[in-house]
Protein backbone atom coordinates (compact mmCIF):
# COMPACT_ATOMS: atom_id res chain seq x y z
CA UNK A 1 0.00 0.00 0.00
CA UNK A 2 1.10 3.28 -1.17
CA UNK A 3 2.23 5.51 2.28
CA UNK A 4 -0.07 8.82 0.86
CA UNK A 5 -3.34 8.49 0.13
CA UNK A 6 -6.37 6.74 1.46
CA UNK A 7 -5.92 3.33 1.20
CA UNK A 8 -6.54 1.35 -1.58
CA UNK A 9 -10.09 0.95 -1.87
CA UNK A 10 -10.81 4.61 -1.77
CA UNK A 11 -8.30 5.18 -4.51
CA UNK A 12 -9.39 2.77 -6.61
CA UNK A 13 -13.35 4.81 -6.32
CA UNK A 14 -11.11 7.80 -7.37
CA UNK A 15 -10.39 5.89 -10.76
CA UNK A 16 -12.04 5.99 -13.51
CA UNK A 17 -12.18 2.70 -16.08
CA UNK A 18 -10.70 3.67 -19.19
CA UNK A 19 -9.10 6.75 -18.26
CA UNK A 20 -5.79 7.57 -19.70
CA UNK A 21 -3.20 6.75 -17.18
CA UNK A 22 -0.23 9.10 -18.65
CA UNK A 23 3.55 9.80 -17.88
CA UNK A 24 6.13 11.95 -19.18
CA UNK A 25 9.48 11.02 -18.63
CA UNK A 26 12.46 13.75 -19.46
CA UNK A 27 15.07 11.94 -20.93
CA UNK A 28 18.88 13.21 -21.58
CA UNK A 29 19.75 12.82 -24.93
CA UNK A 30 23.24 10.55 -24.16
CA UNK A 31 21.17 8.53 -22.40
CA UNK A 32 18.17 8.02 -25.28
CA UNK A 33 19.93 5.01 -26.65
CA UNK A 34 19.76 3.25 -23.56
CA UNK A 35 15.80 3.22 -23.90
CA UNK A 36 15.16 2.75 -27.70
CA UNK A 37 17.70 -0.04 -27.94
CA UNK A 38 19.51 -0.67 -31.27
CA UNK A 39 17.10 -0.75 -34.00
CA UNK A 40 14.55 0.30 -31.62
CA UNK A 41 14.25 -3.21 -29.85
CA UNK A 42 13.82 -2.58 -26.27
CA UNK A 43 11.72 0.28 -26.62
CA UNK A 44 9.32 -2.18 -28.87
CA UNK A 45 10.10 -4.93 -26.01
CA UNK A 46 9.07 -2.49 -23.50
CA UNK A 47 5.45 -2.18 -25.69
CA UNK A 48 5.01 -5.70 -26.10
CA UNK A 49 5.29 -6.78 -22.47
CA UNK A 50 3.69 -3.73 -20.74
CA UNK A 51 0.77 -3.31 -23.36
CA UNK A 52 1.20 0.42 -22.88
CA UNK A 53 1.86 3.20 -25.89
CA UNK A 54 4.82 4.75 -25.76
CA UNK A 55 6.26 7.30 -28.13
CA UNK A 56 9.37 9.43 -28.06
CA UNK A 57 9.17 13.19 -28.79
CA UNK A 58 11.76 14.93 -30.99
CA UNK A 59 14.22 17.08 -29.36
CA UNK A 60 13.80 20.72 -28.80
CA UNK A 61 17.38 21.60 -29.38
CA UNK A 62 21.10 20.14 -29.73
CA UNK A 63 21.65 18.00 -26.53
CA UNK A 64 18.50 18.88 -24.80
CA UNK A 65 16.64 16.52 -23.05
CA UNK A 66 14.20 13.65 -24.92
CA UNK A 67 10.30 13.36 -23.33
CA UNK A 68 9.21 9.62 -23.22
CA UNK A 69 5.69 9.47 -23.48
CA UNK A 70 3.86 6.56 -22.16
CA UNK A 71 -0.18 5.97 -21.93
CA UNK A 72 -2.60 3.14 -21.26
CA UNK A 73 -6.46 3.28 -20.15
CA UNK A 74 -6.91 2.61 -16.67
CA UNK A 75 -8.36 -0.75 -15.28
CA UNK A 76 -9.11 -2.56 -12.48
CA UNK A 77 -5.36 -3.97 -11.73
CA UNK A 78 -4.34 -2.78 -9.22
CA UNK A 79 -0.99 -1.68 -11.52
CA UNK A 80 -1.56 0.03 -14.58
CA UNK A 81 -0.26 -0.93 -18.30
CA UNK A 82 1.14 2.35 -17.95
CA UNK A 83 3.11 1.91 -14.52
CA UNK A 84 4.83 -1.05 -15.54
CA UNK A 85 6.52 0.44 -18.24
CA UNK A 86 7.22 3.25 -16.78
CA UNK A 87 9.31 1.37 -14.31
CA UNK A 88 10.86 -0.54 -17.50
CA UNK A 89 12.11 2.71 -18.63
CA UNK A 90 13.20 3.88 -15.39
CA UNK A 91 15.34 0.93 -14.86
CA UNK A 92 16.90 1.15 -17.91
CA UNK A 93 17.51 4.92 -17.76
CA UNK A 94 19.40 3.97 -14.25
CA UNK A 95 21.08 1.29 -15.52
CA UNK A 96 24.75 1.39 -15.55
CA UNK A 97 24.04 5.26 -13.99
CA UNK A 98 26.84 4.32 -11.32
CA UNK A 99 29.95 4.25 -13.20
CA UNK A 100 32.17 7.51 -13.46
CA UNK A 101 31.92 8.83 -16.80
CA UNK A 102 28.08 8.67 -15.54
CA UNK A 103 28.26 10.47 -12.57
CA UNK A 104 29.32 13.22 -14.22
CA UNK A 105 26.61 16.20 -14.69
CA UNK A 106 26.28 16.14 -18.42
CA UNK A 107 23.47 17.61 -21.06
CA UNK A 108 20.43 16.84 -18.62
CA UNK A 109 22.07 19.12 -16.01
CA UNK A 110 21.40 16.44 -13.72
CA UNK A 111 23.46 14.40 -11.48
CA UNK A 112 23.43 10.11 -11.91
CA UNK A 113 20.65 7.87 -10.50
CA UNK A 114 18.26 10.62 -11.31
CA UNK A 115 14.60 10.39 -12.60
CA UNK A 116 12.51 13.37 -13.91
CA UNK A 117 9.21 13.20 -14.64
CA UNK A 118 6.98 16.28 -16.18
CA UNK A 119 3.63 16.48 -14.45
CA UNK A 120 0.98 18.81 -14.68
CA UNK A 121 0.58 21.57 -12.69
CA UNK A 122 -2.61 20.43 -11.10
CA UNK A 123 -1.13 16.96 -9.91
CA UNK A 124 1.77 19.21 -8.12
CA UNK A 125 -0.49 19.45 -4.95
CA UNK A 126 -1.06 15.71 -4.65
CA UNK A 127 2.73 14.99 -4.70
CA UNK A 128 3.26 17.36 -1.91
CA UNK A 129 0.50 17.78 0.09
CA UNK A 130 -0.73 20.36 2.43
CA UNK A 131 2.79 21.30 3.98
CA UNK A 132 4.67 19.16 2.48
CA UNK A 133 3.45 16.30 4.59
CA UNK A 134 2.93 14.03 1.38
CA UNK A 135 6.42 14.51 -0.03
CA UNK A 136 7.49 14.06 3.17
CA UNK A 137 6.11 10.56 3.41
CA UNK A 138 7.48 9.60 -0.32
CA UNK A 139 11.26 10.66 0.56
CA UNK A 140 10.94 8.85 4.33
CA UNK A 141 9.22 5.59 2.86
CA UNK A 142 11.50 5.26 0.03
CA UNK A 143 14.74 7.00 0.91
CA UNK A 144 15.06 8.93 -2.07
CA UNK A 145 15.49 12.54 -2.67
CA UNK A 146 12.47 13.94 -4.18
CA UNK A 147 11.74 17.37 -5.44
CA UNK A 148 9.48 19.07 -7.18
CA UNK A 149 10.94 21.93 -9.22
CA UNK A 150 9.97 25.78 -9.38
CA UNK A 151 8.56 26.92 -13.16
CA UNK A 152 11.38 28.56 -13.76
CA UNK A 153 13.20 25.21 -13.62
CA UNK A 154 11.60 23.66 -16.46
CA UNK A 155 13.61 21.76 -19.39
CA UNK A 156 12.90 23.59 -22.56
CA UNK A 157 11.07 19.98 -23.49
CA UNK A 158 8.01 20.85 -21.47
CA UNK A 159 4.78 21.08 -22.83
CA UNK A 160 3.52 24.68 -24.02
CA UNK A 161 1.50 24.49 -20.82
CA UNK A 162 2.69 26.48 -18.70
CA UNK A 163 1.65 24.54 -15.68
CA UNK A 164 3.97 21.72 -16.12
CA UNK A 165 5.81 21.18 -13.01
CA UNK A 166 9.34 18.66 -13.07
CA UNK A 167 9.44 15.98 -9.97
CA UNK A 168 13.03 14.94 -9.61
CA UNK A 169 13.98 11.57 -7.89
CA UNK A 170 17.37 11.08 -7.13
CA UNK A 171 19.07 8.31 -4.85
CA UNK A 172 20.18 4.75 -4.71
CA UNK A 173 19.11 2.99 -8.07
CA UNK A 174 16.44 0.60 -5.46
CA UNK A 175 15.37 3.83 -3.65
CA UNK A 176 14.59 5.63 -7.21
CA UNK A 177 12.49 2.95 -8.62
CA UNK A 178 10.45 3.00 -5.11
CA UNK A 179 9.81 6.36 -4.86
CA UNK A 180 8.66 6.39 -8.74
CA UNK A 181 6.82 3.26 -7.77
CA UNK A 182 4.74 5.38 -5.11
CA UNK A 183 4.38 8.74 -7.51
CA UNK A 184 3.37 6.46 -10.50
CA UNK A 185 0.93 5.12 -8.06
CA UNK A 186 -0.02 8.93 -6.61
CA UNK A 187 -0.26 10.06 -10.79
CA UNK A 188 -2.68 7.88 -11.48
CA UNK A 189 -5.49 8.72 -8.33
CA UNK A 190 -4.82 12.63 -9.27
CA UNK A 191 -4.93 12.67 -13.34
CA UNK A 192 -4.59 16.15 -14.73
CA UNK A 193 -7.37 17.92 -14.99
CA UNK A 194 -6.30 19.08 -18.33
CA UNK A 195 -5.93 17.03 -21.53
CA UNK A 196 -2.19 16.16 -22.00
CA UNK A 197 -1.20 15.50 -25.60
CA UNK A 198 0.68 12.03 -26.53
CA UNK A 199 1.78 14.39 -29.46
CA UNK A 200 2.91 17.35 -27.43
CA UNK A 201 3.37 20.80 -28.94
CA UNK A 202 6.44 22.61 -27.41
CA UNK A 203 6.41 26.18 -26.67
CA UNK A 204 9.09 27.44 -29.20
CA UNK A 205 8.66 30.84 -28.69
CA UNK A 206 9.72 30.83 -24.93
CA UNK A 207 12.89 31.05 -24.26
CA UNK A 208 13.37 29.96 -20.89
CA UNK A 209 16.79 30.31 -19.90
CA UNK A 210 18.77 26.35 -19.06
CA UNK A 211 18.26 25.26 -15.46
CA UNK A 212 21.42 25.34 -13.22
CA UNK A 213 22.48 22.60 -12.31
CA UNK A 214 20.91 20.60 -9.29
CA UNK A 215 22.27 19.26 -6.28
CA UNK A 216 19.83 15.98 -5.88
CA UNK A 217 19.46 15.99 -2.36
CA UNK A 218 18.37 19.44 -1.79
CA UNK A 219 17.11 19.70 -5.17
CA UNK A 220 18.83 23.55 -4.84
CA UNK A 221 20.89 25.19 -7.84
CA UNK A 222 24.39 24.35 -7.15
CA UNK A 223 25.96 27.81 -7.82
CA UNK A 224 23.22 28.54 -5.28
CA UNK A 225 24.51 26.07 -2.81
CA UNK A 226 27.66 26.91 -2.92
CA UNK A 227 27.53 30.70 -2.67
Amino acid sequence: MSPVGDGDESASKRRVKGQDVLFRIVVPSRQIGKVIGKEGCRIQKIREESKATIKIADAVARHEERVVIVNSKDSDNSVSDAENALQQIASLILKDDSTPEASKVGAGHVAANTIRLLIAGSQAGSIIGMSGQNIEKLRNSSGASITVLAQNQLPLCASAHESDRVVQISGDVSAVLKALEEIGCQLRENPPRQVISISPAYNYTTVRPHPPYMDPSSGQPILQLIM
